[in-house]
């Protein structure tokens, strides 16, 4: 996952940490219950059976999970880089009407910086927060309108105004894909079928019987903590924009930079 604008936060991950913590010593604490207080003596005599039907249950369990983790990750490294391509077309655009009357010029260009403001200091922290942002609508309207309605009489400026209408194609492709990519992909009915999935194979744990008690609760408990932490991964990746993985909005900032130094 490559781009300067993916970062992580790791003090942001601490309510992640403390939440799979948590898991973990609840399913080795109900383990315990079992073992301790109901005077459970697990199922030794029945671990081949069991053993057969968790490997049966924790394979079906596995490949959901790793294909919802996959999915998730595809979707954060999609992200990325739609957010370098719609950096690369307002780069390209504010160069590409350079070959425009100075007065379409460099309203266009002064419209393009706006752009690029409203983006990384209302949109992106709106997407941070998981709302839809709207602040740039306005702004990149007017821009599509300004590069349509010109009227390019010499063949420089026609080339000029292709590239510049090309550019304002993917920009608003591209800001399309990222208020689309800023939604969540795990829909309900699959997050439940993970939590009972999970809920399930942790459980199933219990019908095993050991003799060494305690490293039967530390496996337990190390089973449970493996579960919560991809479901830590799936959360953070299906919100690319939000979160300690969260895109942040670093190439605007370079962007801004460099525009300044173009005349």
């Amino acid at each position: 996952m490559a781009g300067e604008g993916a970062t992580m936060n790791i003090w942001a991950l601490l309510p992640e940490v403390a939440a799979v913590i948590v898991v973990a010593l609840l399913a080795a604490g109900a383990h315990r219950l079992l073992q301790k207080r109901l005077a459970y003596k697990g199922g030794a005599a029945h671990n081949e059976v069991a053993g057969f039907l968790f490997s049966v249950i924790g394979v079906i369990y596995a490949v959901l999970l790793g294909f919802v983790v996959v999915v998730v990750w595809e979707k954060y490294d999609a992200a990325v880089a739609n957010t370098e391509t719609e950096v690369a077309a307002v780069s390209d655009l504010y160069r590409a009407v350079d070959a425009f009357p100075p007065p379409l010029r460099d309203s266009i260009r002064r419209m393009t910086h706006e752009y690029l403001d409203v983006v990384r200091d209302q949109e992106w922290p709106a997407m941070s927060a998981g709302h839809r942002p709207t602040a740039a609508v306005a702004v990149v309207e007017r821009i599509a309108y300004a590069v349509n309605r010109y009227d390019a009489r010499t063949n420089a400026e026609q080339d000029a105004h292709q590239a510049a209408m090309l550019q304002v194609q993917r920009l608003l492709d591209a800001r399309r894909v990222r208020l689309h990519d800023n939604e969540a992909s795990v829909p309900p009915i699959l997050w439940f079928a993970l939590i009972a999935g999970g809920l399930a194979t942790v459980c199933f744990a219990f019908l095993f019987g050991v003799e060494n008690k305690g490293a039967q609760l530390v496996m337990t408990g190390a089973l449970a903590a493996v579960i919560a932490i991809l479901f830590v991964v799936i959360y953070e990746f299906d919100f690319p924009y939000g979160g300690a993985v969260g895109i942040a909005p670093g190439d605007w900032t370079v962007l801004h930079d460099r525009l300044n130094l173009i005349r």
